[in-house]
């Protein structure tokens, strides 16, 4: 949207108001009308991303992640995730653990019911990393799906690879979907990682807590 027409729906909002205010008989402050108005056509507006994922509030009572991290090289996102990764083994080792597990029985048990339960786990384990590694929630949903697919790896090279070269498959073209899926997957695990951080952080925002309603006397009186 242009300036212009930002500018003309901050000038019909304003009259709006300014209606109902001579409507209710109040009178309408001519200088705070006008810095409203201004402050209207200024407000940046929001972006795509912000209105699906709002800014969430850092987590109450969580230390600095990073304290005790000295390094101030030219590596240090890197440093500093490798740094990380033992400080929360159960985030993204534990879930990555998990993960592995649950994908093996996916392909174990196909569509069967134990197999749509274990692809919900796996996924679930992916957000779970996230949730648990408040430090950096990206982090420990990359390193969730890497370790996992990592266990997955022999299991499908012993059991599932010579059924599918049996069929006409190649182990080049089994090699090359191998490589593929591995991308894909720790791909989703660094968004479900980043999606569970995110989700804590929005669930623990004290500002976002809704009070509970008032407990109803008695004999439903009031």
């Amino acid at each position: 949207m242009s300036k212009k027409a930002n500018r003309d729906v901050a000038a019909r909002t304003e009259a709006r108001r300014r209606a109902r205010l001579l409507a209710q008989g109040r009178a309408v402050d001519e200088e705070e009308d006008g810095a409203g108005a201004d402050s209207a056509s200024r407000a940046p507006s929001t972006g795509f991303l912000q209105r699906i994922f709002p800014q969430a509030a850092p987590l109450p009572g969580k230390p600095d992640p990073l304290a005790g991290f000295s390094y101030r090289g030219r590596w240090q996102t890197l440093v500093s995730s490798l740094w990380l990764i033992p400080r929360n083994p159960f985030a993204g080792i534990g879930m990555g653990i998990v993960w592995g597990a649950a994908w093996i029985a996916t392909y174990m048990y196909g569509k069967e019911l134990p197999g749509t339960i274990a692809s919900f786990i796996s996924f679930g384990s992916l957000v779970a990393a996230g949730w648990i590694g408040w430090q950096r929630p990206w982090l420990y949903g990359f390193v969730a799906a890497l370790l996992g697919y990592l266990i997955f790896l022999p299991y499908f090279v012993a059991v599932v690879a010579p059924v599918v070269i049996s069929q006409g498959s190649t182990p080049a073209a089994v090699a090359e979907f191998l490589g593929i899926n591995g991308l894909m997957q720790v791909a989703i695990g660094t968004v479900a990682g980043f999606y569970g951080g995110y989700l804590h952080r929005r669930m623990a925002d004290p500002t976002l807590r809704r009070t509970a309603p008032p407990a109803r006397r008695a004999n439903g009186r009031r």
